[in-house]
Parts: C-alpha cells; structure tokens; sequence
C-alpha cells in the first residue's frame, strides 16, 4: 500500500492498522461500465491455488501481447482495457473469472479474444455467459412455441426501466445468452445490472454444481443407515449380548461410522458452500426488483424452479449427516456401555475366583508350614539323639534315648514357634 493512497488520519490518534483495508475493500470490486448498445462475455473457471496464480500470470501476458493500459494490478483482481475492449479479471476464494466488455461496433475483437481463453488458460471452466445489451429500439424477440415456454424468462427490473430476457440453452459456441434491453443513459448503472446478472448465473452454476455428488452421495448414506438399523435392532434383542458379540457389533458400528465420516469429509464444504452460493443468487435476485410481464415466466421462477429444491436438498443432507453421525455415537455409548459392564462382571468373577485361590493357598500354606515342623523337628531329633549317643560314651551315666525323649517336645516347639516368626516376617514384608 503506498503511502500516497493512505486514507488521512486525525492528528493525535492511534489508527488501526486495519481502517485502510477496510476502506479498500468497500470499493474492491467495482462493477464495469457497459454501454448500451454493448456486449459483455463472462467466463468463470474452477481452480486451485496453484492455477489461480498461473491464470494472473496468464491474464498479464495476454494483456502485455494485447498492449492493453492496465489499470488496476493486484494479486487478486486485474482491471485493463484496449481500443476494444475492457477486461477484468477476479480471483475468488474457489474459482477465477474474467469479464470483457465492448460495445457493439467492437465485435470484431471478440473471436480471437475468446479464442486464446481456451486450453492455454488454467483451470476448468464451469460458466459462459454473453449478455448483449440493446436499446429500446434494437429489443430483440425471444423465440416462441412449446418447447421454449419452460426454459425462458422474462422480467421487467430496476423498476420497469429495463427488461431481462434468458433461454436457458447453450448456444453452439457454448455460451448461454442473456439480453438486456434498457433506457437507462448512464454506463455504470447498466454495469450494475449486468454484474447482478453475471452474479446471478455464476452463483447458481456454482450451487448447482453439487447436485451430482449429492445424487452419488445418497444410495451410500441410505447403505449406512440400513445397516445403523440392523446394528441396533440386534444390540436390542435379548440375549445377544457377550463380550464377543458385542465387540463384533462394535467393530461394525466402527466401519459404519468410518464410512459416514469418509462420505462427510468429502461433501461437507461442498454442500455448505453450495448453500451460501444460493443464498447469495437469492439476494442479488431480489436486488433486481423484478416486475412480471404479462404470459412471460420471471427470471426468479425459472432459476428458483430447480435451485431451490437443490437448496433443500441440500440441508437435508446435511441434517441427515449430522443426524446419523449422533445415532452412531449414542449407540457407540450404550454398546461401551454393555462391554464396560460385562468386563465389571467379568472381574468381579475374577477376583472371586482369586479369592478361593488365596484361600486355598493359605490353607495349603498351613499344611505345609505343619509338615515343615514335622520334618525339621524329625531331622532335629535324629541329630540331637546321635549327639546324645556320642556323649553317651566319655559319660557312662548319660541315657541317649531319655535324653532324646525328653528334647523331642522341646525340639518341636521351638522350631513351631521359629517358622511362625519367619511367616510373620514375610507377611510383614
């Protein structure tokens, strides 16, 4: 932003950084004067980031070959004009345009202009629109019979000082046509016009263009939901539950919500972006004002005829995606839920059965511990009755057998009394 362009600021104050491109983008997107007579060719192209910014280096090139003056260079809008033509190019957050205008004594320049818009520019394109612009005296005659009644509009707009007419079928060289015939003197209100109808056209081709994948996205939501159903009238039989049923029926309720968040992922911007793409063609055609002219269908009832229920559509799927996605997870909870209990039971049996284990374990302890002092206590003896014996000899008076009768009972209870101590100590441990 150069500092020239800033906007001026009240000696004293702090100014937000923000107040210049605030103002700039009140007036970032101004319409193109057209005359009337004149001629206008739109063209709205589907691109990515990367074909967006090769489409700007397209658009200077061709205009550097052109020697068109460019006026107005950003990054995301590119305003010129030749002897010819006027040109403007826009990038948008999902598709790229460019809109020429000329009057009618510089058709001449139209052929090979539109010719290099073809393969060399990036991106796929998705609208091309002519609207011609005549005088009272040049209205041309829409075509008549039962096979146009139920494609063409026709309205009276900007109260009654200009009329719209549109067949909505692509002509030969791919374009479909709209012509304006106005008394209106003044160049930019004209402009004004024709940029709410090449809004119009543009956001309703970019509303509609969903509607394929929503026909698609249809028999697979109807797939998981059926199989939704199934899922939770087999959790509500009785006596399906069990660990390994249950975490069968668990696995299911997995994929299904796998698949249903895979389905989302690719719709959801899609669909939302659809639905603010036909709010905004609702808005610009009520900023037409238009006024019907008699035994003609409004040009609001020919576009609203389809995108509308598209529209509709629309929400529903989204309400149904959203919808699915709660049943899924209050199943997924009440099927924790059971699993969560049957696991408690199931340690609740298993620590029952620690608890017989235990108790047998320490009765076997005991047993155990009773033969320890048996054994100990028999080895004991044995060793004090030879001991007895070998003393026995240097002392004649000494009785091995009494001696060692009369030390069994205390042999016994002192090895009972040193295993008692030694479990008490490991039980301390």
């Amino acid at each position: 932003m150069s500092e020239q362009n800033a906007l001026p600021a009240p000696a004293g104050f702090t100014i937000d950084p923000r107040r210049q491109a605030v103002a700039e983008e009140t007036l970032r997107r101004p319409p193109l004067p057209v005359p009337a007579p004149g001629r206008c060719a739109h063209l709205a192209f589907m691109t990515t980031l990367e074909q967006a910014n090769a489409q700007h280096a397209h658009v200077r090139k061709l205009l550097e070959g052109w020697g068109a003056e460019i006026e107005l260079d950003r990054f995301d809008q590119i305003i010129a004009a030749t002897p010819d033509v006027t040109l403007k190019w826009e990038r948008h957050t999902e598709f790229c345009s460019i809109t020429l205008i000329s009057d009618v004594d510089s058709q001449r320049a139209w052929p090979p202009l539109e010719a290099e818009w073809g393969a060399a520019c990036p991106g796929d394109l998705l609208v091309a629109l002519k609207i011609n612009v005549f005088d009272p005296e040049q209205a041309p005659t829409l075509p008549t019979g039962e096979q146009f009644a139920d494609r063409q509009g026709r309205s009276l707009v900007n109260g009654g000082t200009a009329e719209v007419s549109v067949a909505y079928t692509v002509q030969p060289d791919g374009f479909l046509e709209m012509n304006v015939t106005t008394r209106e003197p003044q160049a930019h209100r004209v402009g004004r016009l024709v940029q709410r109808l090449i809004e119009i056209e543009t956001y309703r081709e970019l509303a509609l263009c969903a509607w394929p994948d929503v026909q698609a996205l249809g028999p697979v939501l109807n797939t998981i939901d059926a199989g939704l159903s199934a899922l939770t009238d087999q959790l509500a039989v009785a006596g399906q539950s069990g660990e390994d049923g249950e975490r069968a029926l668990l696995v299911r309720l997995t994929d299904l919500a796998r698949e249903l968040e895979h389905t989302s992922a690719q719709t959801h911007f899609r669909l939302n972006a659809s639905l603010a793409y036909a709010d905004l063609v609702q808005r610009r055609l009520e900023e037409l004002r238009e006024e019907r002219i008699e035994g003609n269908q409004r040009i609001s009832s020919l576009i609203n005829r389809r995108l509308r229920p598209a529209a509709r559509t629309y929400r529903s799927i989204l309400t149904r995606q959203r919808e699915m996605s709660e049943r899924i997870s209050r199943t997924s909870d009440l099927l924790r839920s059971r699993i969560d209990v049957e696991l408690a039971h199931q340690n609740q049996q298993l620590l029952a059965s620690m608890n017989r284990r235990s108790d047998m374990q320490l009765r076997l302890q005991q047993t155990v511990e009773g033969l320890s002092v048996v054994a100990i206590s028999y080895y004991a003896i044995s060793i004090l009755g030879k001991l007895f014996e070998a003393l026995a000899k240097p002392w004649p008076w000494l009785e091995p057998t009494l001696a060692t009768g009369i030390s069994a009972p205390i042999v016994i209870l002192l090895v009972f009394l040193a295993v008692r101590r030694i479990r008490r100590s490991i039980a301390d441990h």
